[in-house]
């Protein structure tokens, strides 16, 4: 492991406000911090993100795609502790919170960069004519989902990819993934899982209604167009919240982003490693394939 240069003493968190341990982790923290001689911050919006060495991801997946989205325009890099169930892009176990930050603040760690995605949303406002649009932007770390807004109806989507038609799908929806959000929605639709710190695009699509049913690994550079087409209206969903409700003939515009999320790694936990404890791939458990 590199040993970096020893960083400011000032340092964030964000915390999971429902889960007891999350909270007593924070405590730790304080208290850890103050006996330390370094200054502590309960982070809530990104302008306070500006000036710190580090910030602290205390709770779940949902937690740390939070962190990142505070820290990402200051480029802060996060460090998540897993108080929640899967894990995928948490770094540590509580147990091992003492011991990282002494690490951290000795330089002995690994930065590892992420690559997010540069969303703009294309809406037409209310009470004006079709050729009057207005844009707004976001950022994800995991994904872009455009989905159906109402059970029972599917969405019809016109998809582009760099400047060009591609195909027009018929489907419950459609996901955009990087590759730290392989692990996540899109591969419950069947997409592929592929090396967080690879720079590429996934897109797949939700129970298509259509014979090509296949997710794409775009290059990260090649940017995706989707317009809603004439039918029911299209819900955009950005990292798992819900920002918009795009109506026919608007639509979204996703990139890579300039900017890389920035996740402190300390040796511990490798993306195949995981991959495997979390969905049992034990030799054993296979051996039915393999036989």
């Amino acid at each position: 492991m590199n040993v970096r240069n020893v960083p400011q003493k000032r340092i964030g968190m964000v915390v999971h406000p429902e889960r007891k341990g999350a909270i007593e982790a924070s405590e730790f923290v304080e208290a850890w911090c103050e006996k330390a001689g370094y200054e502590v911050l309960r982070v809530t919006k990104a302008s306070q993100c500006q000036g710190l060495s580090l910030v602290l991801s205390l709770g779940g997946d949902g937690t740390m795609l939070r962190a990142i989205d505070l820290c990402l325009v200051y480029q802060v890099p996060v460090l998540g502790v897993n108080f929640g169930h899967l894990g995928y892009l948490t770094e540590i176990e509580p147990p091992e919170l003492g011991k990282a930050l002494e690490n951290f603040f000795a330089g002995e760690y690994e930065l590892e960069e992420r690559m997010t995605l540069d969303i703009e949303i294309s809406r037409q406002p209310r009470g004006t004519s079709e050729s009057v649009h207005e844009a707004e932007r976001f950022v994800a770390l995991n994904e872009l989902v455009v989905e159906k807004s109402h059970s029972g109806n599917v969405v019809k989507l016109n998809v582009s990819i760099a400047d060009t038609h591609f195909l027009d799908y018929e489907a419950d929806g459609l996901i955009i993934a990087t590759p730290t959000g392989s692990t996540a929605y899109s591969f419950s639709a069947r997409g592929p899982v592929v090396s967080p710190t690879l720079r590429a695009m996934i897109m797949t699509p939700i129970s298509p209604h259509m014979l090509f049913d296949r997710a794409l690994v775009l290059d990260s550079n090649e940017a995706v167009e989707i317009r809603v087409l004439q039918g029911p209206h299209a819900t955009i969903m950005v990292d798992g919240i819900n920002r918009h409700v795009l109506a026919p003939n608007e639509s979204v515009k996703v990139r890579s982003s300039l900017l890389n999320a920035l996740v402190i790694k300390l040796g511990k936990r490798d993306f195949r490693v995981i991959l495997k404890s979390k969905f049992g791939l034990t030799e054993k458990s296979m051996g039915s394939i393999l036989d």
